[in-house]
């Protein structure tokens, strides 16, 4: 009986089979339409491009103001835009088109195939989409700014990251397809199994060189560290493994995916809590009234409504009725009254450009340095009252000592003692100082 419908899927595909010639004007057709709908799509895309490029930057977004820094993309030369741009459109656009591509590969191979093949792939070339788009999310929310963030925190203080537009655009979507593809892992190993070519038993004997090969993987196709290729190779190993349970179902082989998928469910947990809810080094512990935050390359202010913690690079303004504390973990506290603006660069480092702060640190080698309009202060420890006005800065040490620079000179403010700081000298009753000249030159006058 199987043998007798063997041979009437052999004369099926015997009366549609094609010449050679055929073949490849097929092939052609299919080629021409899948250029045709990428080239549809990219110009679509165009017209959006600003828009892709800014869902793009998500992740560099996140990593930069994790660690305080422009999030900027820069441009080397006047061309690298436009390169970049394109290259954002055409990868978006094959994504886009990937279904009406399949589609099209599924009209020219069909023909050969044979029912039981036939079933399997159009079973699997939907759900392949799926699991390519599951990739990806996987790289866009989880790996790729994880990454980043652990990237860019291990350059330490004092070091300005360029990133450029072509190697970040380059970067992002070469990750994003690749974890994309390996998540076509289970679906392959699942065909190749029904279809006869590997046996589960095949995969099972290949684990151990799996798991290596997995790691290469993960390797290349990642940034050169240890976190991000493990936070790569680990889901494979688990679709790995997803691969050989569907191939042969086992109560054994769910008890062990269970264990992995559990174990690498906590590790993710563990890492997305880790890095974004862990404390920063200024920390705002005591928020009240009107408070706004500006993130590091941000245009527009955010409403700050409860505590919240950044590494450095972001500027704090207070309005009307509106108060702060702040507190970095080198023991500096900070508290911002009303109408009040100030950057903070780093834990030691600060601007005060409006209003009033009230310092107090512990002892400390490194001074912690807030700059004025109207001139530098450096304190090592103790409490300083700052008043920033339009041309005057008032600094009062209501304990401990701090030096003042003004105009390159340095002068020491001692404790109980308060500084007027302004450029140029403190402003003066103009008006009195030239009636009182008047008044000698008048008398001068008299007198001769």
């Amino acid at each position: 009986m199987e043998k007798v419908v063997k041979e009437e899927e052999i004369d099926e595909i015997e009366k549609i089979r094609m010449t050679l010639g055929a073949h490849l004007e097929e092939l052609r057709r299919r080629v021409v339409y899948s250029i045709i709908a990428i080239v549809l799509c990219f110009v679509f895309c165009w017209f959006f491009k600003v828009q892709i490029l800014d869902i793009a930057k998500k992740p560099h977004r996140f990593a930069m103001g994790k660690a305080g820094l422009s999030s900027e993309l820069q441009v080397l030369s006047y061309q690298e835009g436009f390169y970049a741009y394109m290259k954002l459109c055409f990868i978006t656009s094959v994504f886009i088109a990937y279904p009406f591509i399949i589609y099209q590969i599924w009209q020219f191979v069909r023909a050969g195939l044979y029912k039981k093949e036939k079933k399997y792939i159009l079973l699997f070339l939907p759900i392949s989409y799926l699991a390519f788009v599951v990739g990806g999310v996987f790289g866009y929310f989880l790996l790729i700014p994880f990454g980043l963030q652990f990237l860019i925190g291990i350059l330490g203080p004092g070091i300005q990251p360029i990133i450029t537009m072509q190697q970040y655009v380059s970067f992002v979507f070469m990750l994003t397809v690749a974890l994309g593809l390996v998540f076509q892992l289970p679906l392959v190993m699942l065909l190749l199994s029904k279809i006869g070519i590997v046996s589960p038993d095949k995969f099972i004997a290949w684990r151990k060189y799996a798991i290596l090969v997995i790691f290469i993987i993960a390797a290349i196709v990642t940034p050169p560290d240890p976190f991000t290729q493990t936070m790569t190779a680990v889901p494979m190993i688990i679709l790995y493994e997803l691969g050989i349970l569907i191939a042969r179902p086992t109560k054994r082989g769910f008890i062990l995916l269970g264990t992995v998928v559990g174990c690498g469910a906590i590790a993710v947990v563990g890492v997305y809590f880790y890095f974004t809810h862990k404390g920063g080094e200024i920390n705002v512990s005591n928020p009240y009234g009107d408070i706004q935050i500006l993130y590091p390359g941000a245009r527009e202010w955010k409403k700050v409504s409860g505590p919240m913690s950044f590494q450095k690079g972001i500027t704090l303004k207070t309005g009307k009725g509106g108060r702060t504390i702040l507190s970095t973990k080198k023991g500096v506290n900070v508290g911002m009254d009303t109408d009040t603006e100030a950057h903070f660069f780093d834990p030691w480092k600060m601007q005060l450009k409006t209003g009033q702060i009230l310092i107090s640190m512990k002892g400390s080698e490194i001074p912690l340095e807030v700059d004025t309009p109207n001139g530098r202060i450096r304190m090592n420890k103790g409490t300083l009252n700052i008043q920033a006005k339009d041309i005057v800065t008032i600094v009062t040490a209501v304990n401990g000592a701090a030096t003042l620079l003004i105009e390159g000179e340095e002068k020491k403010l001692l404790e109980g003692r308060q500084h007027k700081m302004s450029i140029g000298g403190e402003p003066v009753d103009i008006g009195a100082i030239i009636n009182w000249s008047e008044g000698i030159v008048t008398k001068s006058d008299e007198q001769k």
